[in-house]
């Protein structure tokens, strides 16, 4: 609690700019162990933020979907020397945050806390990741937690729906299934996989360590060379290749149907190849412009004619894939309106129906917000994450503003045109089977399924 308050107090009393030019300066790169280390000198507070990063992620599970996942989960689940209550009273004492973040290309484990502390909670990380042994009472809890949240998932149907539209909208491609498991997948891991799993990631994929903090941060330097035993030799980088995946003569249309639902969730949107996401500026401003706030063009259309409360367009991708889409949700009896009033809003804009004072709004607003990303130094690791396991130059994340500044009204109309074409979107619409017969009324094919299908 004492370290809750101090941090409280620092954070409110600190008054610091911390720039980007600033910020450039204090990114400095090391070799320790063969294993490459980025640090972000941050002097503001007395705390520090540390990310493993490593080069594989759920597209390492073969028969067994989702053990990836359980075993970064898992991994505080005991060890030889220690229980699962002994390992959360410890890393508590010392106020540390832990978690994983796991993708389908690779996967992150975060350490936060004070600076003070750093060296015993960071061999207490370590000896989780070189002596977990995966409790047989503590995997049956978690897989049984893990089955309980995927069956009460229908009471969040936002969340849901995201999940669902991901799995179909990217069908076809390495990356549709989920990367947790189904429900099926998750009865079948056991104690070796998962120990199978750990010696997989220790031992073979290659890491790389981010911290942020003041230079005392950097003693953990022994620890990862004495505690982790990590080392250069481990090497290995998932790559994967696929055939491009070519959706056109649509959309197609999905009715997955829940049980007494009164609204529909509905998601629109597509796959990105290779090569599809690589304009980031453009990519940004076209969906801030058509769906990132308040003020954009689906919003004041959608939300203006009472058909929705919010409506959210967004597009990206990882380093070998990418997604794009539009997320709302609506009164069943509004389905329809609300439908075509977002396909004609796409098809106005892309057709060059754009204002200049709309499109430089959206400009405004993501030149104004950019810097704020910068502000939380965990938030900029995840940023330097990304553009080191894309492979692309942290300049581009500084000269952003200066790059966006450069996209014409065209480049957004061309942009909008290919992500958002109306005839290769993959419509997913989450709700009552009753809805099924206003779709076919406008002359839709649907394609019918039960949620469950998707757990």
């Amino acid at each position: 609690m004492k370290n809750i308050v101090l941090l409280i107090s620092l954070f409110a009393l600190s008054t610091t700019v911390w720039g980007e030019d600033s910020i450039k300066k204090r990114i400095k790169k090391f070799d320790w162990n063969g294993i490459e280390v980025i640090w972000l000198e941050d002097n503001r507070y007395p705390t520090y933020d540390i990310m493993v990063y490593f080069a594989d992620g759920a597209l390492s599970d073969d028969s067994i979907k989702g053990e990836t996942s359980a075993m970064f989960g898992m991994i505080q689940s005991g060890t030889r020397r220690f229980n699962q209550k002994d390992i959360s009273e410890n890393l508590e004492f010392f106020g540390a945050n832990y978690s994983p973040y796991i993708t389908h290309e690779y996967s992150l484990y975060s350490v936060n806390g004070l600076v003070k502390d750093i060296v015993p909670t960071m061999k207490m990380i370590c000896h989780l990741f070189k002596d977990a042994t995966f409790p047989e009472n503590e995997l049956t809890k978690e897989k049984r937690r893990i089955e309980d949240s995927y069956r009460n998932i229908i009471n969040d149907q936002g969340s849901l729906a995201s999940r669902i539209f991901r799995e179909i909208s990217l069908s076809g491609s390495p990356y549709d299934y989920p990367v947790g498991g189904k429900l099926k997948d998750i009865k079948k891991i056991q104690r070796a996989g998962l120990t199978k799993k750990l010696r997989y990631f220790n031992n073979e994929v290659k890491k790389r360590i981010y911290i942020s903090g003041p230079e005392s941060a950097l003693v953990v330097k022994r620890v990862f060379a004495d505690d982790c035993a990590w080392n250069g030799e481990a090497k290995y980088v998932r790559n994967i290749e696929y055939s491009p995946i070519k959706k056109d003569g649509g959309p197609e249309v999905f009715l997955v149907t829940v049980p007494k639902s009164n609204q529909a969730q509905v998601r629109i949107g597509r796959f990105l190849n290779k090569g599809e996401f690589d304009q980031l500026p453009t990519i940004t401003l076209s969906t801030s412009f058509l769906g990132g706030g308040f003020t954009s063009r689906l919003m004041r259309e959608v939300r203006g004619k009472g058909l929705t409360y919010s409506i959210g367009a967004f597009a990206g991708g990882q380093r070998d894939y990418g997604r794009a889409g539009i997320s709302t949700s609506t009164a069943n009896e509004k389905l329809i309106p609300l439908l075509e009033t977002v396909e004609k809003t796409i098809q106005d804009a892309a057709g060059g129906t754009i204002a200049d004072e709309d499109l430089e709004r959206a400009r405004g607003y993501l030149v104004g917000s950019h810097p704020f990303q910068f502000e939380e130094s965990s938030d900029l690791l995840e940023q330097l994450v990304l553009m080191d396991h894309e492979g692309k130059s942290y300049e581009e994340l500084f000269n952003f503003t200066e790059r966006i500044s450069k996209v014409n009204k065209k480049q957004v109309i061309e942009e909008l045109q290919k992500l958002f074409g109306w005839p290769k979107q993959t419509v997913l619409i989450l709700g009552s089977k009753s809805l099924l017969k206003n779709l076919k009324a406008k002359g839709m094919e649907v394609k019918m399924m039960d949620y469950k299908k998707f757990l």
